[in-house]
């Protein structure tokens, strides 16, 4: 099957042209405006955007961040179209996302094989996780870098499970697959219920690491939601014997007998308002030092970040009463 691309321009005869060409190539959808655009490309098959800069009602700017922050179209190449290269033109596109830009009037030949450069690299670099089917870690630095560029308030939650070597060393490889699918499917399953499905973001960065970008104001609730899912649900994947006992018995080097508690989830919050954050490394980094201080603790719970955020208070540890 043809890739399939999206062509937004309010100028009929210009889009026309394009449709009539490109589909020789591709299989080719086309908006004249930006809500036009977005309905489509939230389909989520669109793979690239030729995307006009000037246009009535919503910019091709604010196009571009929009397709950027919704997680069912940040994977998308977008390849901006101008009149005039003007450079404050270009600088914004790129803040805001584009990949590309095309200037008019452009050679279709010219336009064609810039179009499979990027759907060949695309390819390339755009692998979600084999085993959840979750983006994984281009895409999810593609979030997090378009929203730190458009200087946009968000929160991460890295999602890390405690006590997972010891259950794959016992039970398996398979049984801990279940286990990645199952908490993947918590993740997804909390922003279907209390997130937004146009901006918030769940990736898995691998192994028995998971992400989620949404608001500030959403990331105490996400944290309640996984952890009262998680826990209540983790206990079909022990035998009886196992889940009476608490644990798994693990044997050391030494010989020595142990008990490993069941599993649970982790979760490190860290959060972005333009104050003290600029690159994804620091939120990573930052959210390290919180899962080293989660290793001391049992049991599933949640840390924040709370430095320099009006949306809260200074670092310190949340448990929330969950039976």
């Amino acid at each position: 099957m043809a890739d399939k691309i999206l062509v937004v321009d309010d100028d009929q005869s210009l889009r026309k042209m394009l449709v009539t060409v490109l589909s020789k190539h591709y299989q080719v959808e086309e908006a004249a405006s930006g809500e036009e655009a977005l309905k489509i490309a939230a389909q989520g098959d669109i793979r690239l955007v030729l995307l006009d800069v000037m246009m009535p009602g919503m910019s091709g700017h604010e196009i571009c961040l929009k397709l950027r922050r919704n997680p069912r179209t940040c994977h998308a190449t977008i390849v901006m179209l101008t009149a005039r290269k003007r450079e404050e033109d270009v600088v914004e596109g790129f803040k805001l996302g584009a990949d590309d830009y095309v200037t008019k009037p452009f050679k279709f030949s010219e336009l064609i094989a810039r179009i499979d450069s990027h759907l060949r690299r695309q390819w390339r670099e755009l692998q979600a996780s084999p085993l959840t089917g979750l983006p994984g870690n281009l895409q999810i630095q593609s979030i997090i870098k378009t929203n730190l560029k458009a200087g946009i308030p968000f929160s991460v939650i890295y999602a890390d499970l405690n006590n997972f070597k010891a259950y794959n060393d016992v039970y398996g490889y398979a049984a801990g697959d279940e286990v990645l699918n199952y908490t993947a499917n918590v993740l997804t399953t909390a922003v279907n219920e209390i997130g937004d499905l146009e901006t918030d973001f769940v990736g898995h960065i691998g192994g028995d690491d998971f992400i989620i970008v949404t608001a500030p104001e959403r990331s105490e609730k996400f944290c309640k939601n996984i952890i009262q899912h998680f826990d209540s649900e983790i206990g079909d994947f022990y035998n009886e014997e196992d889940l009476a006992r608490g644990g798994v018995v693990v044997t050391d080097r030494q010989g020595n007998h142990g008990l490993v508690p069941l599993l649970a989830i982790a979760l490190a919050v860290v959060i972005s308002d333009g104050h003290y954050v600029s690159h994804p490394g620091q939120i990573a980094q930052i959210a390290a030092e919180l899962k080293k201080q989660a290793k001391l603790r049992g049991g599933s719970f949640y840390l924040l970040d709370r430095r320099n955020s009006r949306w809260v208070t200074p670092l310190e540890i949340q448990l929330p009463n969950f039976p």
